[in-house]
C-alpha cells in the first residue's frame, strides 16, 4: 500500500487541531476531528462534503473487560478505580491544579518512581520572572514544568514564542507551544506545562536552551481594533532564554514495544492495532488502514473518520486499574497514530484499549454507549 506526499498532506491537515488538544476531553476531542477533516476537504478539493456528527459519550467506569466480544481475566468482577495516587508532589503540588491537564497521571506516575530532576533554575527581566522548576524526559518527550511571574504592577497573561533547542546544537526541539497552564489567584503567576516530542532515532540532548518571551496587563491600559473596540493593552519581555542540563539517567532507555497485530472491524473498515510504544512519559498506540489491501485517499479519510479510541485501561499486580486518557493523535502516510498518557514506571501486567463501537451513532444513555464499546487486549 503506497501513499503520495499530497495524501499525507491531506491526512495531517485533518488532524491539525487535534494534534493541539492539550486542554480538552474526549467530546472536544471529537468535534476537534471533524472540524479538522471538514477544514481539509475543503482546502484540498474545493467542495463540500457532509460530515456525520457523533455524540461523544465521555466514559467514567468500566463495568467490565473485554477483547472484542470474548471476556478477558478478572475484569468486571471488582469496581474499576480511576483516581490517581494521592502522592503529595511536593515542591511541584502546585502544578497539580493543571486541572484540564491530560498529562496529569503521567506526572504522578513520573514522580512516585523519582523519575523527575528538580531544577528551581531562574531568570530575571524587569517585572518579568521565569523559573524552569522540574523536567522529565525519555526517548520519545520532554516534560517541562515551569512558572512565570510578574511583580505586583502588572498581572501575567502568558509565556509567548517559547522556543526549546538542544543548547550544544542548536537543533530545533520545540517552537511556539507554551502547553497547558495555571493561574494563581493574585493573577501574578503561572503554573505551566511544556511538551517536546521528540524522536528515539536522535540522542537525548545533554543541555536544553528555552527561548521565550512573557507577557503582562497594563493596568487601566486601552487600545483599539481595527473596528474601533476597545481592547486590553499588553507589555512584553525582550527575548529571554534559560539553559539547563539533563540528568544523564534519562538517557537509559526504558522504552518497551508490544507487537500486538489485532485485527477488528469498525464502521465497516478492517483496521489493525499493531503496535503499541510504552515509556515514561508517553503511551503511542499504532494501527494500519485496512491491511494488506491497496485503498484509496477518500477510504483513508472515512477511516480516520470512525477508528475513536476513548482511552486505555491499565492494572497493576495489586488490581489497581487506571485510566490513561487520550493526549493527541494523527494521521500517517499508513495508519493512524495515537498518543496517551503513560503510567509504565507503575508496571501494568495488563492493559486495554477502549474505543467507540458504533461511531455513527448518537447515545442518549451513557449505558447504552458502553455496550457498544470495543475493547482489545493489549497485553
Amino acid at each position: 500500500m503506497t501513499t503520495n506526499p499530497e495524501e499525507k498532506a491531506l491526512l495531517a491537515d485533518a488532524y491539525q487541531v487535534k494534534r493541539e488538544k492539550q486542554h480538552w476531553n474526549p467530546a472536544d476531542t471529537t468535534a476537534a476531528i471533524q472540524r479538522g477533516l471538514a477544514m481539509a476537504r475543503t482546502k484540498r478539493s474545493g467542495r463540500t462534503v457532509r460530515i456525520k456528527w457523533i455524540t461523544a459519550v465521555l466514559v467514567t467506569a468500566l463495568a467490565a473487560g473485554w477483547f472484542l466480544i470474548g471476556p478477558l481475566g478478572n475484569y468486571g468482577q471488582q469496581p474499576a478505580t480511576y483516581t490517581e495516587p494521592v502522592t503529595h508532589w511536593g515542591v511541584l503540588e502546585p502544578f497539580r491544579d493543571i486541572s484540564t491537564d491530560m498529562e496529569k497521571i503521567t506526572i504522578t506516575s513520573a514522580l512516585n518512581h523519582g523519575y523527575v530532576q528538580l531544577l528551581d533554575q531562574t531568570v530575571t527581566s524587569g517585572i518579568y520572572q521565569f523559573t524552569v522548576n522540574a523536567v522529565m524526559a525519555d526517548e520519545n518527550r520532554i516534560t517541562v514544568l515551569y512558572t512565570a511571574r510578574t511583580d505586583a504592577s502588572q498581572e501575567i497573561y502568558s509565556t509567548v514564542n517559547m522556543k526549546v533547542t538542544d543548547a550544544s546544537t542548536g537543533y530545533l526541539l520545540d517552537n511556539g507551544r507554551s502547553g497547558a497552564v495555571h493561574f494563581s489567584k493574585d493573577k501574578h503567576t503561572v503554573y505551566g506545562r511544556n511538551t517536546i516530542e521528540r524522536s528515539r532515532n536522535k540522542p537525548l540532548p545533554e543541555q536544553v536552551n528555552i527561548q521565550f518571551q512573557l507577557s503582562s496587563v497594563v493596568p487601566d491600559g486601552v487600545e483599539y481594533s481595527e473596528n474601533g473596540e476597545k481592547e486590553r493593552k499588553y507589555q512584553f519581555s525582550k527575548k529571554l532564554n534559560l539553559s539547563f542540563a539533563l540528568d544523564p539517567k534519562f538517557s537509559i532507555p526504558k522504552t518497551e514495544i508490544i507487537n500486538v497485530n489485532r485485527t477488528f472491524t469498525v464502521g465497516g473498515h478492517e483496521v489493525m492495532l499493531s503496535e503499541v510504544e510504552l515509556s515514561p512519559l508517553v503511551t503511542q498506540v499504532r494501527f494500519v488502514f485496512e491491511p494488506e489491501q491497496e485503498i484509496d485517499y477518500k477510504t483513508k479519510l472515512s477511516i480516520t473518520e470512525v477508528v475513536q479510541p476513548i482511552e486505555i485501561i491499565t492494572a497493576t499486580k495489586g488490581g489497581k486499574q487506571t485510566k490513561l486518557p487520550m493526549v493527541s493523535g494523527g494521521a500517517t502516510g499508513e495508519g493512524m497514530v495515537y498518543s496517551f498518557s503513560s503510567n509504565l514506571l507503575d508496571n501494568p501486567e495488563s492493559m486495554i484499549l477502549i474505543l467507540r463501537g458504533k461511531p455513527d451513532k448518537v447515545y442518549d444513555d451513557l449505558q447504552e454507549a458502553k455496550k457498544d464499546e470495543l475493547k482489545i487486549k493489549i497485553k
